[in-house]
């Protein structure tokens, strides 16, 4: 069964989902902060270009930088914030 929704960018969930994890919310000094929102637009231009490949690539990148035991904890804690949100990110189903 096949249960991919075309990503609808007006829905409240979709809206929580790119929305962007600032370094005020985490405590985050600026290069790691920049770090974090480079990741965010790889993932939001993947999605957003329907590229799965692209898609996949940035997940993988955020997946390797979450569960690495480098960086602080507050970026440990953004980057794992980011792969739950990541988690529902799926490209238009190809017809």
């Amino acid at each position: 069964m096949n249960c991919a929704h075309p990503f609808n960018q007006e829905t409240p969930w979709a809206q929580h989902l790119m929305a962007p994890v600032t370094a005020q919310q985490t405590a985050l000094p600026p290069a790691e902060a920049l770090r974090l929102a480079r990741l965010h637009d790889r993932l939001l231009a993947a999605l957003q270009a329907n590229d799965r490949a692209a898609l996949r690539c940035a997940k993988q990148e955020v997946l390797q930088a979450a569960f690495t035991p480098a960086g602080t904890p507050a970026l440990r804690r953004a980057l794992r914030a980011l792969v739950w949100r990541m988690a529902a990110l799926l490209p238009l189903a190809r017809r």
